[in-house]
């Protein structure tokens, strides 16, 4: 069976920069300030799109939780993660390979590739293997669902924004849908905006943080919105279709590459 999202997100896993861990690790310390206020000691966690974990503080939630479910495209990956922790954490960490999407992204991106109309595709919106847990996390998945494969299998860039208008929407409001059906508690983490060489902003990074840190997260949200980045694929717009709540929102600086910086978004959404 030919599994493209699968294939593409393998290949990004399997080539990741050495090195990375280190330079990523401001941005795990500032997930994990989020989260460990809303993880119960002995609570049942779900990662959706754990892949490597390298922007997860998988130890600090592994020791605090009660079990740590990782699911995800790309299971060898999820295991290696697994594989890097202590003898103790480690227990109570499982793998589960699962496409969230139930074969939806596949179908999409199969048929952008061939040329062919790309037919409404409906993903489920069913809990998550393993359910219930006490708290879900959505870890940076949404852009990825269909541009890596998209871009993989040679795409053109028009065409691709047509898929992507049409399609990542309904797709990330499906995972939404999946995420609350598994949990009382979903945190959402995404990555609306990036910066590079070449990659012209009208908006800075720090511009956005220095409002953040101030306490003005509406604020922030709001120069987030003048940027270019995926909003075909935000999980905060699907909670509004959804009707659920947001609790809460933090944003940090997400070192990716050198020279290169994305801006990551938490959202903590449910009861």
């Amino acid at each position: 069976m030919i599994r493209p999202s699968a294939t593409a997100n393998s290949a990004r896993n399997a080539s990741a920069e050495v090195g990375r861990r280190r330079r990523w690790r401001p941005a795990r310390d500032a997930l994990w300030r989020f989260l460990e206020p809303h993880l119960g000691a002995g609570a049942r966690v779900a990662i959706l799109g754990a892949g490597n974990a390298d922007d997860l503080p998988l130890r600090r939630i592994a020791r605090r939780a009660g079990s740590v479910t990782l699911i995800d495209l790309d299971g060898v990956a999820a295991r290696s993660a697994r594989r890097r922790l202590p003898w103790r954490p480690r227990r109570r960490v499982e793998v589960i390979g699962h496409d969230a999407t139930g074969g939806a992204a596949d179908r999409i991106v199969l048929a952008a590739a061939g040329g062919a109309p790309v037919a409404e595709v409906i993903a489920p919106e069913t809990p998550l293997p393993g359910a219930p847990y006490d708290l879900a996390i959505g870890d940076l998945l949404y852009s990825q669902l269909l541009y890596p494969a998209l871009v993989d299998l040679e795409v053109s860039e028009e065409r691709r924004s047509d898929v992507l208008r049409r399609h990542a929407p309904p797709l990330t409001r499906a995972l939404g849908a999946r995420l609350h059906a598994s949990a009382p508690t979903v945190v959402h983490i995404d990555d609306p905006l990036a910066w590079w060489d070449g990659r012209e902003q009208p908006v800075a990074l720090a511009e956005i943080l220095n409002r953040a840190d101030a306490g003005d997260i509406d604020g922030a949200l709001a120069l987030v919105a003048r940027g270019i980045g995926p909003t075909e694929s935000d999980p905060r717009a699907a909670l509004g279709s959804l009707g659920i709540p947001i609790r809460a929102t933090a944003l940090w600086r997400w070192p990716f590459a050198r020279g290169v910086d994305y801006l990551a978004c938490a959202t903590l959404a449910g009861e």
